[in-house]
C-alpha cells in the first residue's frame, strides 16, 4: 500500500511583547521636563515633551564651585550624552544644595533616560515633597511609574498633576496610555481625540490613537494616524514602525518593508522593527533576506531565543537542516521552555533521519506542554517509521482528543489501523479526514486501496477516480500516475 504521513511543522513567527522600555527624552537647559512614555511592543506607545526654559546657558566654563555651577555643567554635559557625568554633577549640587528640587528633577529624567526608572521615580519623589506644587515632577513621576508596569500609581500622579495643569495635552497622551493598557483601547482613543482637540500639532497623540485603533483592528484608520504622525514629524521611527505593522497586517508586504527600512534608518537598534521585516521578507519569498535580518537582531542582542528560533525557520525552508539544528539547540538553551522549537528540532531530525532524537524532542515537547496535539501527532509519526506501531496508534488517539477536527492525525491513524488489519476503523479514520478535508487526494487514494483489499472494487473505483481528479487539479502528476495505475489493475 502506497501511503504517505504529513508532518506538520509550527511556523511560529514571534512578535515582540509589549513593555515599557526606557524613557526617551530631549532634555535642554531647562528647569524641569517630563518624562516621555514609551511603549515598544508590536509597536511603541510614546510622548515627548520639552518645559520652557528657565535657566539661563552659562556662558563660562569656569571650575564650578557653587551647586549652580554643577547643576549647570550638568546640563552641559547631558547635552554632550554624558550622562554619567551629568549625574555626577548633579549628585554634587545637591551635597552643596540638598533642597535644590530643579536637580532632583532632572536626574530623574537622566536616571529615567539610563533605565533606571526606580531611581528616577525617588527623585521625582524627593523634588515633590520639597515642592508639592512641582507639576513637571509629578508628570514624569507618573511616566516613570508607568514605565515599571505601576499603572495605578501612574494614573494618580497624571491626575495630580492635571490638577495643577487642567488642560495639559501631553497629561491626556499619559492618561490615554494606562486607558490602553488597562484594556479600554475605545476609552483611550476618546482620550487621545481629546489631546488632539487641545493640541491639534501632537505628534504623540497621533501616533497613541493609531496604536489603539490597530489593536481594535481598524488598520486604514491607523495608517492614517501614522501618516499624520510622518508629516508632522518626519523623524518619527516608531510611526514608520506602526504604519509597516499595519501594512503587513493588510497584506502590503512591500509597503511594510518600506516603513520598516526607513524606521530602521532612523533607528538602527530597533529590533523590533528588524523583526517585522524579517517576517514580510520570508511572505514574499525572500528567504535569504528574512535571514539576514535575523543576524542582525541577534548581532544586536545575541540572548535573543526567539530570533534563534525563526532564523531556525529560514535555514530549513533553504534546506540547511545542520544550522536549523544548531539554531534550535541555541534557542532552547536561551529559553528551556520553547516547547515549540524542541517540535521543530525533532522534525528536521525526523526528516534528517534520526528518528530517535526526533522522539526525544517530541516527548521533552510533550512534557512540557501535555496538550500539544501537534507533538503527538509528530511522534506518532515517528514512532510508525520506527514500526512501534502500537505506541504510535496511542499517539494518535491522544492527538485526536487534543484536535478532533485535524484531518491529518486521522489520516495517520488510519494509515497505522490498516497496518495492524483493523480495517474497519482504518476505514472510519479515513472516512472523518475526507469530511473534514475533503479535497484530501491522499485519504481517497488511501481509502480506495483499502477498499480494494476489502474487495469492495466499485467504492475503491470511485475513491482512486476521485484522488486521481485532486492530484490532477493539484499539478501532481507522479501521484496522478500511480492512482491510474492503481486503477488500472483493478479493471
Amino acid at each position: 500500500m502506497n501511503v504517505k504521513t504529513d508532518r506538520q511543522l509550527t511556523n511560529r513567527w514571534w512578535t515582540p511583547q509589549r513593555q515599557i522600555p526606557s524613557p526617551l527624552l530631549t532634555l535642554a537647559l531647562v528647569i524641569a521636563a517630563i518624562l516621555p512614555p514609551v511603549r515598544v511592543a508590536a509597536l511603541d506607545r510614546q510622548s515627548n515633551r520639552v518645559v520652557p526654559q528657565t535657566t539661563k546657558t552659562p556662558t563660562a566654563t569656569k571650575t564650578p564651585k557653587s551647586a549652580r555651577d554643577f547643576y549647570n555643567r550638568a546640563m552641559r554635559r547631558y547635552r554632550s550624552q554624558d550622562r554619567l557625568g551629568a549625574i555626577a554633577d548633579f549628585d554634587r549640587a545637591i551635597q552643596l544644595q540638598p533642597n535644590f528640587v530643579d536637580a532632583y528633577n532632572n536626574r530623574g529624567i537622566i536616571k529615567g533616560l539610563n533605565g533606571d526608572n526606580t531611581g528616577a521615580i525617588a527623585d521625582y519623589t524627593r523634588a515633590i515633597a520639597l515642592n508639592p506644587r512641582f507639576f513637571e515632577s509629578f508628570a514624569n513621576r507618573g511616566f516613570a511609574r508607568l514605565g515599571t508596569g505601576d499603572r495605578t500609581g501612574a494614573l494618580a500622579d497624571l491626575q495630580a498633576a492635571t490638577k495643577i495643569k487642567p488642560n495639559d495635552p501631553q497629561l491626556l497622551v499619559g492618561k490615554g496610555i494606562v486607558a490602553a493598557q488597562n484594556g479600554d483601547k475605545r476609552g483611550a482613543i476618546s482620550i487621545y481625540d481629546r489631546a488632539i482637540q487641545l493640541s491639534p500639532s501632537n505628534a504623540d497623540a497621533y501616533y497613541n490613537r493609531g496604536l489603539a485603533k490597530l489593536d481594535l483592528g481598524d488598520r486604514q484608520g491607523a495608517i492614517a494616524d501614522y501618516n499624520t504622525v510622518i508629516r508632522l514629524k518626519p523623524t518619527y521611527a516608531n510611526a514608520y514602525y506602526g504604519r509597516g505593522k499595519a501594512r503587513g497586517l493588510l497584506g502590503d508586504d512591500r509597503g511594510a518593508i518600506a516603513d520598516y527600512d526607513r524606521a530602521i534608518k532612523l533607528k538602527p537598534s530597533q529590533t523590533s522593527a528588524y523583526l517585522n521585516r524579517a517576517i514580510a521578507k520570508n511572505s514574499l519569498g525572500d528567504t535569504p533576506g528574512a535571514i539576514g535580518d535575523y543576524n542582525r537582531i541577534i548581532s544586536l542582542n545575541p540572548n535573543d531565543a526567539n530570533s534563534y528560533f525563526n532564523r531556525a525557520l529560514g535555514h530549513n525552508q533553504n534546506g540547511d537542516r545542520a544550522k536549523a539544528i544548531a539554531d534550535y539547540t541555541t534557542a532552547l538553551k536561551l529559553n528551556p521552555q520553547l516547547v515549540e522549537a524542541y517540535n521543530n528540532r525533532g522534525i528536521v531530525y525526523f526528516i534528517s533521519g534520526n528518528r530517535q532524537a526526533a522522539i526525544a524532542d517530541y516527548s521533552s515537547a510533550i512534557r512540557l506542554k501535555a496538550d500539544y496535539g501537534t507533538a503527538y501527532l509528530n511522534r506518532g509519526i515517528a514512532f510508525y517509521s520506527t514500526r512501534e506501531y502500537r505506541k504510535a496508534l496511542l499517539d494518535y488517539d491522544r492527538a485526536v482528543a487534543l484536535e478532533p477536527n485535524n484531518a491529518e492525525t486521522y489520516f495517520n491513524r488510519g494509515i497505522t489501523q490498516a497496518l495492524l488489519q483493523n480495517y474497519k476503523q482504518a476505514l472510519a479514520d479515513y472516512n472523518t479526514a475526507i469530511r473534514l478535508q475533503p479535497n484530501y487526494a491522499l485519504a481517497y487514494s488511501n481509502r480506495g486501496l483499502l477498499q480494494v483489499q476489502l474487495q469492495a472494487n466499485a467504492a475503491a473505483t470511485k475513491d482512486l477516480e476521485t484522488a486521481a481528479k485532486i492530484f490532477q487539479s493539484q499539478n501532481n502528476s507522479a501521484a496522478y500516475e500511480s492512482v491510474m495505475r492503481q486503477l488500472e489493475r483493478i479493471k
